[in-house]
Formats: structure tokens, sequence, C-alpha cells
């Protein structure tokens, strides 16, 4: 009989640990906290959103190496997809329920629930569960018990035991959410090991931004200049801090060195600080590759997206018509919300662009995102070229044994599910070929 261990006790952790123990290894799953599964009860708000079932969820996840990844995402689902989670969760006695239209949460819309069914099948199976073991270091078996010279195994070392296995399966989760234990400690035993880490990046969160005027070639209030000069209101007036607390319904693109690389449609909210909504969290992924990349990125919102701009050419003509002196900010009281008025009317100006150009281009210039406190996972990691894609085993020889699984490999996906179906696949196809593989 095969001796896994896996380390991490997250969703791809837990997953791997079942998915190992039903092949008939014996399974010791290690986690470094004091209890398992604690970013899983965060998901969702608390509630769970354990997949999603949009057709085309394979074309979802991105990479450094985003044609590579493609290969092992499909070969990854192959062998457990969103079908095979659901019918795993109705073997265990888990219901779900969707909402949105493609959003799986279990019946209960609680995250506790979710922990309990894993926990429960895991017990059943007779995996051993070690809490508060931190491993810090892997190494192969150089010797059998007879003291005879062995390359076979590995040795897993935690600060007060040595556990000893054929296979490992590291899913250690990232650097997001660092306060449920999560701080990026399986990056460096991968370095350890001789893998190839990509810089690890916050995802799905805000994207710090101010107001851009490209033509000017400057910010525009409170870091605005108007040919060269400020004015001593336009030093103490930021018009984009109006917005604070303003949600709105936007097609929104994001662009690298001018060039389009994302869009996507829903609502946006503006902080004293950032850009934020769902939409904007899925286009951090893309933001945040672009600007450690050195590129400018900017993000170009249409904030009417329904009407077309000569359409909003003509409306605007037509009040000036009908209203003889009206200002504009009373023109545009009825084309977007009051409290972006100031800005659009300041990127009017400060571009010579007029209202309806702006209104379907309202230009912020990226500077940042959140840290890894406000991030939901994490863009980077291992290489997926590391990997055997149908495995997730390593592809170095001297490196035969240990498989990857969940946020460690360099794969991410949007809000909606997707995440967490790449921990629950990736856990269980590492968990069966580890337990499996000769």
């Amino acid at each position: 009989m095969k001796k896994v261990i896996v380390i991490g006790g997250g969703p791809a952790g837990m997953m791997a640990a079942i998915a190992s123990a039903r092949s008939g290894a014996k399974t010791t799953l290690l986690e470094a906290g004091p209890k398992p599964g604690r970013k899983l009860l965060l998901t969702g708000n608390g509630r769970c959103n354990l997949t999603n079932l949009d057709t085309q969820i394979r074309s979802v996840y991105d990479s450094a190496d985003p044609s590579e990844a493609k290969t092992l995402v499909n070969s990854v689902f192959s062998g457990f997809d969103t079908e095979d989670l659901l019918q795993f969760f109705r073997s265990e006695g888990l219901l779900t329920m969707t909402e949105h239209g493609s959003y799986v949460y279990p019946v209960t819309a609680q995250s506790s629930t979710v922990l309990e069914v894993l926990l429960r099948a895991m017990k059943a199976l007779d995996v051993k569960l070690k809490y508060s073991e931190e491993v810090i270091e892997i190494e192969r078996v150089r010797e059998d018990a007879s003291g005879m010279p062995s390359e076979s195994g590995w040795n897993v070392r935690t600060k007060t035991w040595t556990y000893t296995a054929d296979r490992v399966i590291l899913a250690c989760g990232s650097r997001a959410v660092p306060s449920t234990g999560s701080n990026g400690s399986g990056y460096e035993l991968c370095r350890m090991l001789g893998l190839d880490v990509t810089d690890i990046l916050p995802a799905l969160t805000a994207v710090s931004c101010s107001l851009y005027a490209p033509d000017a070639k400057a910010y525009v209030p409170g870091s605005a200049r108007r040919q060269g000069r400020q004015s001593e209101s336009q030093h103490t007036a930021d018009p984009l801090s109006d917005a604070s607390g303003t949600r709105a319904l936007a097609l929104v693109t994001v662009l690298a060195d001018g060039e389009q690389i994302a869009q996507e449609r829903g609502q946006v909210q503006f902080t004293k600080q950032d850009l934020s909504g769902i939409v904007v969290y899925n286009l951090s992924r893309f933001v945040v590759r672009a600007l450690h990349r050195g590129c400018e990125v900017t993000l170009s919102l249409d904030l009417v997206p329904d009407t077309a701009q000569d359409v909003l050419d003509q409306t605007i003509k037509a009040l000036r018509k009908k209203y003889d002196g009206i200002s504009d900010d009373r023109i545009l009281c009825g084309l977007v919300s009051s409290r972006l008025i100031p800005a659009v009317l300041a990127l009017s100006r400060q571009s010579g662009q007029s209202l309806a150009h702006v209104l379907k281009h309202f230009l912020l210039k990226a500077s940042a995102l959140r840290d890894f406190d406000s991030a939901q996972v994490c863009a980077g990691g291992v290489r997926v070229t590391e990997l055997h894609a149908g495995t997730l085993e390593c592809r170095a020889q001297e490196l035969k044994g240990i498989y990857l699984a969940g946020e460690l490999i360099d794969v991410d996906g949007p809000c909606g599910g997707y995440n967490l179906q790449w921990a629950f696949s990736s856990g269980y196809v590492a968990g069966l070929n580890a337990a499996m593989e000769p």
C-alpha cells in the first residue's frame, strides 16, 4: 500500500487526500494551522460558491504561460470536471442550488457544511489529519529502513517530526488572505525543490486608479495639471473623490500600452482609494500582470454602455438648444450618477474631448492593486511547464513522486466559483494519480 502525504488542509488538499485514500493509499494530511479549511469558510461571503456551470469554464483561467496552462487545465478537467464535483458532493449527502444562472452553492448557504462534509469523508476513509504541523523541508529518502541506498521515497520534515511517504502532494495555498494562515510558505518549499516559481501577485481585488487624460499627457486633479500648472482649486480637490460610494453599470476595458487585453461588463464601485466591484476584481488579474511587466495600464469605462456615442451627442446638443445657457453639470444630471459628474467634467476639460466621448471613454490610470490581505487569490505560482498535465506530477526525474494542486500552480480564475473548482479538480487529479502511479 502506497503512503501519500498531502501538505495543506485547504479545499485542494482535502480533495487530494480523499482521492488518494479512495484509491487505496495510506494517506496523511499535514496542516500548518490549528484547523483545516479556514479560507474555505470565507468563500462566497461565507456561503461557499462551490463551482460555476459556465459551459466555457475551461477557457477562463489565466497564467504566465497561457497556452501551456490551457493544455494543463483541459487535462485536469478531463479527469475531474464540474459534473464530477457535483456528483461527488451528491454522493456525500451535500445538496446544491444554483443562483444567477450558473453560480452553485450548498443548499444550506453555509461554507461550514461543505467543510464538515469533506472532514466526514476523510474520516470515513481513515485519512490521518495532523494539525499545527508546518512543513519546513522535503527531501529524498537516501536509504531504506535496513540502511540500504534508496531513492524511492520522501522525507517530509516539520518542526516536530519527520514523516516518510512514497508520494507527496503539495497543496499549501497561496499568499492571499494571510489572516487564514496562508503565508506563502508553499512557494518556498517548491523553490527548495528546484521548481520554477513565478512572481506572486495579488489578484481578484480592487485597483488603485486616478483620472487620466492621455491627450494632456498628465493626470487630472488631485494629480492633474493643465498646461503644466495647477490652479489652487485643482490642487486641493480631486473630483474622483466625489464619486466615492457610487455604483455604476459600465463596460470596462483594460488597456496595456494602448492595447486591449481584457474587457467585462457589470457593476463597478468607486471608493476613495480605488475602483472595486466583481467586474474590476475579475479584470484585476490582467491589470496586475501588465503592471508587473512595466506596462502603462488604463481602464476605459463606458458609463452608458447601452447608448451609442452619436446618440449621446445628439441628446446633449438637443438639451443645449432647448435650455439656452444650461450648464454642463445640469446636462449630465440625467445621463450619469450625480457623484460622477465632477470627474466627467474634469476629464472633458483636461482632454478637450466632448462630454459624450468622456461618458463612453471614462479613463482611469491603474497604479497598483490592494495587497494580499484583500486579494481573494494570487496570480503566479509554480510554472505549469514544470508539471505533467495529466497527473500534476513534477516533470523533473529527480522530483518523481512530487505532485502539486490548487493555488500553488500558476493558474487563476475569475470570481464565481472558478477558483474553488480548480482547487477541487486539481486536488482530485493529484490525489488519484499519486495513489495509483507505479
